[in-house]
């Protein structure tokens, strides 16, 4: 019996770890020198990013968040199912979006970026339903 309980524990645990983290890389979690969180409660995360030119991030995902620019520069944003999305970043410049899916953002300017991002932990990314 014990090994059965032990066996349906260590299956749950590799199903959680390999399901879960494949969809939602938290970015604090990712190269400590990319990120410098601000605040980290209950309902949001305050985090300034900054990249290096060629310098990119691991593939996570975003809740819904708002974003301001805290230098220029160039940005592609590599969505994992093949689209991307180039961004000239901008001091002051704001946006907000809904959670975003699974991607990759890359510095593919020539100077250092930074931003800062607000994301909303009551709006967080939902995988897609698998279809059967």
């Amino acid at each position: 019996m014990k090994k059965n309980i032990a066996f349906l524990v260590s299956g749950i645990l590799i199903f959680s770890l390999t399901t879960f983290n494949a969809w939602s890389q938290d970015m604090k979690n990712m190269n400590s020198k990319i990120n410098e969180v601000l605040v980290d409660t209950t309902f949001l995360k305050a985090t300034i990013v900054t990249l290096e030119p060629g310098q990119k991030t691991d593939l996570h995902t975003h809740p819904a968040y708002f974003a301001y620019g805290l230098s220029e520069g160039n940005m592609t944003v590599h969505y994992k199912d093949g689209t991307n999305e180039s961004v000239e970043l901008k001091p002051g410049m704001a946006m907000a979006s809904g959670p975003e899916k699974p991607h990759v953002t890359e510095n593919t300017g020539t100077t250092t970026i930074k931003f800062l991002m607000v994301e909303l932990k009551e709006h967080p990314y939902k995988a897609p339903a698998m279809k059967k």
